[in-house]
């Protein structure tokens, strides 16, 4: 366009001159006047038409820059949220109720690693934390252990835990005192079910990604670039000036703009910080509320078009000048004037050639794509320097002029055959078009097609990295992160694409799995020996199934196989057997032979189910009672299985309360002297006093509050009731307490005996406690640790149920205990059958020798107790003596002190109530 401007001109002063060379004097002098006016008046026009591009290049270059660093901007965000959405879909699925509950199953180290895994592949991430509704931090992918820090006074905590609509905030940037680098926190809500806070998930970006990103980008060195909150807030700017991060400019500059024009757009405005007109783009981010606005200096902008007004202005009064020296000279300087003219056009002509050439070439070696454009002959008119890096081009290939036959057929030979998807030249040049040329070299590159008047354009772009980010990304949303296996969002997209194929050959079965023993082995050989045998089951499974039979993890320990095409029931069944065999077969862990099984809950898809979610929750049902009626077996759902499910999560919710409701209290059952039938003490019992279905034993919901999170608070109160209790008896009665194997490992055991002694003012001496053989299912240093803490302060230790489980001799050389209690399966037998006796024996003689008490539980019989007192135990326990009381029914046994053998024996036995008292 310049080009063409400038060669009308200089025809129209050289027609001019012709004419006047033609002219008279007279005509001369009147034809030099009008022609300076006209000089004067185009050089104007023209200089103003230059300024009006010039503007329209800037504007439509920082629109394009401003909306490339926007979508940037969101997807650096989105990824952080991804992260967030996968931790909040984690905590949701494993039905998290509670914030005791809430802070165990974020708190685990293994969270501590996935969270790190998820975030060691963005950049922008500084840390992930995880923070309770306290404010608490409960995991930092920062450091491990968790610091104990509280940020219940930050202003995104309160705003978030005050405020129930709000699910997300973003905070102002915050410095760091020791490096002095900004961080920006994306904090997002978790919430229970019933809308109550958990806490919430806090993404710190880290801005010194952006800042160094835009540092990268900037064109020249005046252009900023910065990134506000839609109140103003400035969060990032380049160049980097620090007085500026944080300070809010909603009422001027780029902030005010954009929160003016929320379109977008380009105004011209004098920026509050530097002082300087400026042209500023903004474009309010899509998905947070954010502004990216992209500026640079109106003098650096129309730097070029001032040289060019300079040179037209210049040019404009030589002609003048000449016009009057045609004047002054006449007819004899007329013709000389006309060949000047001629040679100052055509060099003007060459100048705003060379110029143009030399700007296109530096916009084309400057893009981010590879850039070719061909005319209408389908012959190349420019290569640029990206294109070239791309593909490695020769030079005698990037010569205008070459073919694009020749171009394709060399792109086509250096990727192993593998041609670019183009169109025939013929179609490129009408429509245009998109492809992804996949390289030999791996390389995905995104090719588009673009007609333009008198030809066409072809851009090449390297998307191999977003591509893997992208399906990295998905796979995660999809995958279990430790197993790599499909996780319960992806069981339900599989579930759905099952209800939706019906009709094929066969049925569908659905396989809920549960790990029998797999708590055991995470509480005593801890987390990274649990995900290691997690890994190896679900190795084993995939081993053992068809490939047409999908498998997933749940979460924990739980699995879940979707089994297509079977003819009947029995297949499922058969498939059930196979796995409870399979995962019967020891694993080797860490050195160790680990031996699990697992219960199987099986659920028919039926013709007219619908809902995926209905399937699996009749799935969910049947596990529930297939683990009720014992490991190693497996269940078809049944219509009636809803009822004990529902009555078993109505206890869980009323277990909640019962604590604070006062609805637990403490039985004593007398230990007695064998021999001479005196009291020694009481073993302390808990019942749960339930207002509508009565006095609940410890069997049914013990193991519902260790699931729950609720063991720690219930056995610090019994542990604190029973010293009560007591302290107020006579002399040195002793009081057993049991204990439960989760309160070895969540909580300060220690510290809550502790606790319990002093507040009732209660010698250690007079405190016994028992523990069963599951705690010590492994030489644990922490278990160990903290039995020798707990002896230490004077109480006596008794391992109870010896003889039974996973009994070895072992523990009793690793671990003095203070006694041994003999299980009440093998009392009850005694006087029926010699081995009862046999194996009585040998525990008794086993605790004689290594310097500890023998306790017989479950004495029911005046025979059974002649017996074991001539065995040598030293205290007899059971239903011979009394039932369990409650404390206001002890007074008689307090004051008589002795037993003497009732007159009748009765076959049940008390034991059997609080086997699992905690």
């Amino acid at each position: 366009m310049l080009t063409a401007s400038v060669r009308r001109r200089s025809a129209h002063l050289v027609a001019v001159a012709r004419n006047l060379y033609a002219g008279s004097f007279i005509l001369l002098a009147t034809a030099g006047g009008v022609l300076g006016l006209a000089i004067a008046a185009g050089a104007a026009l023209f200089i103003a038409d230059l300024h009006g591009r010039a503007v329209a290049d800037t504007e439509q270059n920082l629109v394009s820059l401003t909306t490339v660093l926007a979508d940037q901007a969101d997807r650096a965000l989105q990824a952080i949220e991804l992260v967030q959405d996968s931790l909040i879909d984690e905590i949701r699925a494993a039905e998290v109720t509670t914030p005791a509950a809430f802070a165990v199953q974020v708190s685990s180290r293994a969270m501590h690693d996935s969270l790190r895994a998820r975030t060691a592949a963005l950049p922008q991430v500084n840390a992930v934390t995880v923070v309770d509704h306290t404010g608490t931090l409960r995991n930092f992918t920062r450091f491990w252990p968790i610091p104990d820090v509280n940020i219940a006074d930050r202003d995104y905590f309160k705003a978030l835990a005050s405020d129930p609509l709000l699910q997300r905030f973003i905070s102002e940037p915050v410095q760091n005192r020791g490096n002095g680098s900004w961080t920006l926190y994306i904090a997002r809500k978790i919430s229970a079910p019933d809308g109550s806070f958990l806490g919430l998930v806090l993404g710190a970006v880290e801005l010194q990604y952006f800042a160094g990103l835009y540092g990268q980008i900037a064109p020249q060195p005046d252009y900023v670039i910065s990134l506000f909150r839609t109140d103003g807030v400035l969060l990032v700017r380049h160049p980097h000036r620090e007085d500026t991060i944080g300070r809010g400019y909603a009422t001027t500059g780029a902030a005010l703009i954009a929160l003016q024009n929320k379109a977008g757009g380009v105004t011209r405005t004098v920026s509050p910080i530097d002082r300087q007109d400026r042209f500023v783009a903004t474009r309010t981010l899509s998905n947070y509320p954010a502004i990216l606005s992209v500026s640079r200096t109106t003098a650096e902008a129309l730097a070029p078009w001032r040289r060019q007004a300079t040179v037209l202005g210049a040019a404009a009064g030589l002609l003048d000048l000449g016009l009057v020296g045609l004047f002054v000279l006449g007819w004899r300087q007329a013709s000389g004037q006309e060949r000047l003219l001629r040679a100052e056009e055509r060099a003007r002509s060459e100048h705003a050639l060379r110029t143009q050439y030399a700007r296109f070439g530096v916009a084309l070696d400057t893009m981010a794509q590879g850039l070719c454009l061909f005319d209408q002959d389908n012959r190349l008119i420019v290569m640029n320097a990206r294109y070239v890096a791309l593909h490695g081009v020769p030079p005698d290939l990037r010569q205008p002029g070459t073919t694009v036959a020749a171009i394709r057929s060399y792109l086509t030979a250096s990727n192993g055959d593998r041609a670019p998807p183009w169109p025939a030249p013929e179609e490129a040049s009408r429509s245009p078009a998109s492809f992804t040329w996949d390289l030999a070299d791996g390389r995905a590159i995104a090719i588009k097609h673009v007609p333009i008047r008198g030809g066409w354009q072809c851009t090449h772009e390297d998307v191999t990295e977003r591509r893997q980010s992208e399906a990295q990304i998905v796979r995660m949303a999809r995958h279990d992160a430790l197993t790599g296996l499909p996780n319960r969002a992806f069981l339900r997209e599989h579930m759905a694409g099952v209800l939706a194929g019906r009709g094929g050959a066969g049925r569908t079965a659905v396989l809920y799995l549960d790990l029998d023993g797999f708590k055991g082995v995470n509480d005593t050989l801890g987390h990274p020996a649990g995900d290691a045998l997690l890994c190896l089951t679900g190795q084993r499974l995939r081993e053992c199934l068809r490939a047409s039979e999908f498998v997933a993890r749940l979460g924990g320990d739980e699995f879940a196989i979707v089994q297509s095409g079977i003819v009947a029931p029995g297949d499922a069944a058969d498939l059930a057997a196979r796995l409870v065999a399979m995962l019967q077969t020891p694993f080797a862990v860490q050195d160790q032979e680990i031996v699990i099984g697992t219960s199987i809950g099986i659920a028919l898809v039926e013709p007219t189910d619908t809902e995926s979610d209905a399937v699996l929750r009749r799935a969910d049902v049947a596990l529930y009672q297939a683990k009720a009626a014992g490991r190693g077996t497996w269940r078809f759902f049944e219509t009636d299985m809803d009822v004990d499910l529902q009555r078993r999560h109505q206890l869980g919710t009323e277990l909640r309360r019962a604590l604070a409701g006062g609805q637990f209290e403490l039985h004593y059952q007398p230990l007695v002297a064998a021999g001479t039938r005196t009291l020694n003490g009481f073993e302390a019992l808990l019942r749960w006093r339930h207002p509508r279905e009565g006095l609940i034993g410890p069997a049914t919901f013990i193991p519902l509050a260790e699931e729950m999170g609720l063991i720690r608070s219930i056995g610090a109160w019994v542990l604190a009731q029973a010293c009560r209790e007591a302290a107020t008896w006579p002399g040195t009665l002793k009081i057993a307490v049991n204990l439960s194997s989760v309160q070895f490992v969540r909580g300060d055991l220690v510290e809550d005996v502790t606790r319990a002694l002093i507040g009732a003012g209660l010698m250690a001496s007079r405190l016994e406690l028992e523990i069963t053989e599951s705690v010590l299912l492994r030489d644990h240093a922490d278990t160990f640790r903290i039995l020798h803490r707990l002896q230490a302060l004077g109480l006596q230790i008794a391992m109870d149920d010896f003889g039974t489980g996973y009994s070895s001799v072992s523990y009793l050389r690793r671990f003095p205990f203070d006694k041994l209690k003999i299980d009440q399966s093998f009392v009850r037998t005694l006087g029926q059958d010699g081995g009862s006796i046999a194996i009585v024996r040998a525990l008794v003689g086993l605790g004689k020798a290594c310097n500890m008490g023998v306790v017989a539980e479950g004495v029911e019989t005046a025979e059974q107790a002649a017996i074991l007192e001539a065995e040598g135990c030293d205290e007899l326990q059971g239903f011979l003596f009394s039932r369990a009381l409650p404390a206001p029914d002890l007074t008689d046994i307090l004051t008589r002190r002795t037993f003497a053998l009732p007159d009748r024996t009765d076959p049940r036995s008390d034991r059997t109530q609080h086997r699992d008292a905690a």
